[in-house]
This record gives structure tokens, C-alpha cells and sequence, in this order.
């Protein structure tokens, strides 16, 4: 990758902040079935935060604590004020199918599978514990 002159190397993960860490740890694992990157069987689970990456195709996906990443920051702590921020997409071989298996695990569909075609693409569309917006997509290469 380019970055002009930044030496940018790769693009490495999106981080999801939390506040309350292990009702988003078990979406993210359970009910989406994203494995985590860096867990060694036998070692304890992170569900208690404050960080876990998991796999998500060819990238990461991480949850952090938002109190350590205002920290880091040095920034104060603000509630969320609704506004989405981001929309997590994840895409799926079939829309239609990975919609039935979330509502099968109890997600509630914000936006039922639909055709896109202005962006040449299905979608369906839910929500984390906290609110982050997850679209599902199925588009042809």
C-alpha cells in the first residue's frame, strides 16, 4: 500500500468500542460465529474485555473497551448519542440464508433482505447489543 509517504503498510482491523463489553463479545462470537484470532484452546476467554480480535474474512475485527481507548486518548468520556458512526459490513455468500440463521439465534432484523441495485448488491441489516449498525452483502465479484 501506498499512503503517500506515510509507509503505510497494510490496513489492519476495525476496532468496535464498548461500553459494556461481554453482551458485544458473545454477538460478535456467538450469534455472528466470528472465531477469535489469537486464542490458544485452554487459555481463558476474553469475555470480560477489555479487548478481542476476531476474524472476519481477510481482516479483523476487534472490540475494545471505550474507557481504555478514551484513556489512551486522552479523551473524556462521552456517551454514544445515537448517531451511526460506522456500519460494520459483513459479507455473505447468501443474504437470505444468513438472515434466517441470525433470527434463528434471536437477532431482530433492523432491515429485512433486500436488492440494492443502485450498489449492485442484496443487503440485510441488524444491530449489535450496543447499537453498531451490521450490514450482511452478497454481490457477485
Amino acid at each position: 500500500m501506498s499512503g503517500d509517504g506515510l509507509g503505510l503498510v497494510s490496513y489492519a482491523q476495525t476496532r468496535v468500542l464498548v461500553d459494556d463489553f461481554e453482551p458485544s463479545f458473545r454477538f460478535y462470537r456467538d450469534i455472528l460465529g466470528l472465531p477469535l484470532k489469537h486464542h490458544d484452546e485452554g487459555d481463558p476467554e476474553p469475555a470480560n474485555g477489555p479487548y478481542a480480535c476476531f476474524v472476519a474474512g481477510n481482516g479483523d475485527l476487534a472490540l475494545f473497551q471505550r474507557a481504555f481507548m478514551e484513556a489512551a486518548v486522552g479523551a473524556e468520556h462521552r456517551p454514544r448519542d445515537g448517531v451511526d458512526a460506522v456500519v460494520v459490513v459483513l459479507r455473505v455468500a447468501d443474504v437470505d440464508t444468513a438472515a434466517k440463521v441470525l433470527e434463528s439465534r434471536g437477532v431482530r432484523l433492523t432491515a429485512e433482505p433486500t436488492d440494492q441495485e443502485a450498489w449492485g448488491m442484496r443487503v440485510a441489516h441488524l444491530r449489535a447489543p450496543e447499537g453498531t449498525l451490521i450490514e450482511l452483502c452478497q454481490y457477485d465479484d
